[in-house]
């Protein structure tokens, strides 16, 4: 008897950017420090120096290839991606998954997505905005002394 294997999708539960993750290896807990949504930057083109994103994915039958990417939501242009390959011990278990990314470049203002595919199906997408920040003081900063 042949043995078949599931062909469908892992399932994307959760979808979180930040400024980083902490992983306590003791209690294999994950921390997400800095949710946001929005980056100021102080001009375009800009470099944002750390980022992280931590996704949970279930279902996975086997041994999946899962790919994150980020994109420019006003043309789709892929700015980067990268590959790998994810397992898990049953296909009802969770597995997070950790990116700590530096030197990300984003060329303009505007939106941009996080997007995780397993082959070429998308599982999810996370998206967020880059405005840049007037000149002066932030709107909320106490007023400097004269």
């Amino acid at each position: 008897m042949e043995e078949h294997r599931s062909t469908a999708a892992p399932t994307l539960v959760s979808f979180l950017i930040c400024d980083q993750v902490i992983d306590d290896k003791l209690s294999n807990k994950k921390s997400a420090i800095g949710i946001f949504n929005t980056i100021l930057v102080p001009k375009v083109p800009a470099m944002i120096h750390q980022m992280a994103i931590l996704a949970s994915v279930t279902e996975i039958a086997g041994r999946v290839e899962l790919e994150i990417r980020l994109m420019r939501d006003t043309d789709n242009a892929v700015l980067f991606s990268g590959k790998g390959h994810v397992e898990a011990p049953n296909p009802l278990a969770i597995v997070d998954l950790l990116f700590a990314m530096q030197g990300v470049k984003i060329p303009a203002a505007g939106q941009y997505a996080f997007e995780i595919l397993s082959g070429a199906e998308l599982l999810g997408r996370r998206r967020f905005q880059v405005w840049v920040r007037p000149p002066g003081p932030p709107p909320d900063a106490p007023p400097t002394p004269a």
